[in-house]
């Protein structure tokens, strides 16, 4: 969850766009502009978000399996709003 930020920060800086910070506070650039490490850092950033989706729907998907399958109390316990 950090490294996605990061990536996304140095991604803007090598491809020259100005990051600011929830669109107030602008932040100073970490790399110098580069075109080819723009498109790897490009890369990056988009693999750790896909790979962050994948980590959600894993521990939704879990979630479900323990309480369908298991029958289990876990998602009960998330869902205090449910009786039990």
């Amino acid at each position: 969850m950090f490294a996605i930020p990061l990536s996304g920060w140095l991604m803007s800086s090598t491809k020259g766009f100005q990051t600011v910070w929830f669109g107030v506070l602008p932040i100073p650039d970490l790399l110098a502009k580069d075109k080819a490490l723009g498109e790897l850092l490009q890369s990056v950033h988009s693999s750790l978000n896909l790979l962050l989706i994948a980590v959600l729907l894993g521990h939704i998907g879990a979630a479900f399996k323990h309480h369908y399958f298991d029958k289990g109390e876990v998602l009960t316990r998330m869902l205090r709003h449910r009786p039990r």
